[in-house]
């Protein structure tokens, strides 16, 4: 975990305090304790963006200390951000027992070239992006690396594939679930552009032999 980033209670609560703090630096946030109660906090707003950038998930454990009291652990459960800027505008935390196991949901991140996009023409396709574990606290892992440098074309990759230290993590996931896959590569038909669609051929002229007309000599 990181260094300890003190946060200060807040009891004024809305819209309106939200925009008051994000002005003044800081962000709202809140901390859920076991049973469901919350309190209402804000976070220095530069120091926990920086703590962000040292970690590929925003699902971690960081250490907290609310005004004067003792230091915490706590699990980042959503991290909101401006749709425009980036910046963080929002924070919620749950305080964890290190003594407890906890279920979350961790990123799947594919590593590796495989043999099927390499040397077959095939495609890598991604197919489940996030797969629940049970773990301690302290061993919760910011993704899960699986390697698909095996894949054939043809081949898929399943939950039970996975290589993860099962003293430390359980998988609550089928183990037939899909991970990944090299497929082959879809053909896409272009459609014929407006004015370009050949005219279909006239049928030939059929020419008739003409009659004698009547009376004819």
């Amino acid at each position: 975990m990181d260094a300890k980033i003190i946060i200060k209670s807040r009891d004024v609560k809305g819209s309106a305090s939200a925009r008051r703090l994000r002005r003044d630096g800081l962000v709202p946030g809140v901390v859920y304790s076991e049973g469901g109660a919350a309190r209402a906090v804000s976070l220095p707003k530069h120091e926990f963006e920086q703590m962000l950038r040292h970690h590929v998930s925003e699902h971690v454990m960081i250490k907290i200390q609310i005004d004067d009291g003792a230091e915490e652990a706590v699990l980042l459960k959503e991290v909101q951000h401006n749709i425009i800027s980036g910046g963080v505008v929002h924070v919620d935390m749950q305080k964890v027992a290190l003594d407890k196991k906890l279920r979350l949901e961790v990123p799947v991140e594919l590593i590796g070239e495989a043999e099927g996009v390499k040397n077959q023409g095939g495609v890598l396709d991604h197919l489940l992006h996030h797969i629940q574990i049970e773990c301690f606290p302290a061993d919760i892992p910011e993704q899960i690396n699986v390697d698909v440098t095996g894949l054939k074309l043809g081949d898929t990759l399943t939950i039970k594939d996975i290589r993860i230290d099962t003293a430390k993590y359980a998988i609550l996931m089928d183990a037939d679930v899909g991970v990944a896959s090299v497929t082959q590569p879809k053909v896409v038909e272009e459609e014929p552009v407006a004015g370009e669609v050949a005219a279909a051929p006239a049928e030939p002229e059929v020419i008739r032999e003409k009659k004698p007309e009547e009376g004819a000599e």
